[in-house]
């Protein structure tokens, strides 16, 4: 398997996608040997995969959702209008999340690094997070950029634990429990790791004894998907229908957000200014989440207004 191999089936029709989807989940279930069951976000590409998987292969497939208290009220109430569906949830709290593990900023891989700064006894790696390691190809890695290195002297931690601890745990702990497996609705053009997770797994189907999962998106992209919606009319969340909502995924994740010239928690603070407002002022060793994104530059919708008023 190779990137080539990757992006030809990219370029194929949305017939030969569906074909080829309903072919990877039915040989994940052979093979295998044990029930499965559809990750179910409530965002578009696992509505997708839900849909697909009840319209073409067992129309009573099951799905398991994991409210992990980070959730849009309104994908919350969309996934309950859907029978069949298992809701779990972690057994920490957000709030409590970002107390013990520290704020996720900038990127999972940045977060980390800062995080392993932090927190090691190692003058090794410590010096490899502050100035990198040259290899034999002559670039730099492992290295903290250098404009983010000042958050390795803030008070408050930075960490990319919030999706370890509220999605990865409470459903490998469904896993185990059930023996169910699951079916997961990423697709690889979503990013490079994704791409490279494919590529690795070597298709869709993973059935690595200590990963058995199976990803029949992984080829489609974001025009398949929509094209998708159209063809079989399928619902999707209100979300989608309020104004500059692309992503439907944790109220307030911070990974990316510095990077956005309109902050992506406008709409949490004009459909629920009351979480909004909890969320902010949720706390890591004193430091306010409202500070922590200040911090790295990010412009919150409530200080903007506020300063317009002003002006």
């Amino acid at each position: 398997m190779d990137i080539g191999i990757l992006l030809e089936r990219q370029k194929w029709s949305l017939e030969q996608k569906i074909d080829h989807a309903i072919g990877t989940v039915e040989n994940f279930m052979a093979k295998t040997g044990r029930t499965p069951y559809v990750s179910f976000s409530g965002g578009r590409d696992s509505t997708v995969l839900l849909d697909l998987c009840r319209r073409f292969i067992n129309p009573k497939f099951h799905a398991v959702f994991d409210n992990t208290g980070n959730e849009f009220p309104e994908i919350v109430k969309f996934v309950r209008s859907f029978d069949n569906v298992t809701i779990i949830s972690p057994k920490v709290s957000v709030r409590d999340m970002l107390s013990k593990y520290g704020f996720p900023l900038l990127s999972k891989e940045v977060a980390k690094s800062i995080r392993d700064a932090k927190t090691t006894k190692s003058e090794k790696l410590l010096k490899i997070r502050l100035f990198g390691t040259d290899s034999s190809k002559g670039y730099v890695s492992g290295m903290i950029p250098k404009k983010w290195q000042f958050l390795i002297f803030e008070p408050f931690m930075v960490s990319e634990k919030c999706c370890d601890v509220l999605k990865k745990r409470p459903l490998a702990k469904y896993n185990k429990l059930t023996g169910e497996l699951p079916i997961i609705g990423t697709l690889a053009s979503e990013s490079k790791a994704r791409q490279q997770a494919y590529i690795k797994r070597g298709g869709c189907n993973s059935f690595n004894a200590n990963h058995l999962a199976s990803y029949p998106l992984s080829i489609w992209t974001d025009k398949d998907i929509s094209d998708y919606i159209n063809r079989f009319q399928v619902p999707v969340c209100s979300l989608y229908n309020v104004r500059g909502c692309e992503r439907t995924g944790c109220m307030f994740c911070g990974f990316g957000a510095h990077l956005e010239k309109h902050s992506r928690f406008n709409i949490v603070y004009d459909l629920h200014p009351s979480i909004y407002r909890a969320f902010m002022r949720y706390e890591n060793n004193g430091v306010t989440y409202r500070e922590a994104l200040k911090k790295i530059g990010v412009l919150l919708p409530d200080e903007i207004r506020q300063l317009e008023l002003d002006f």
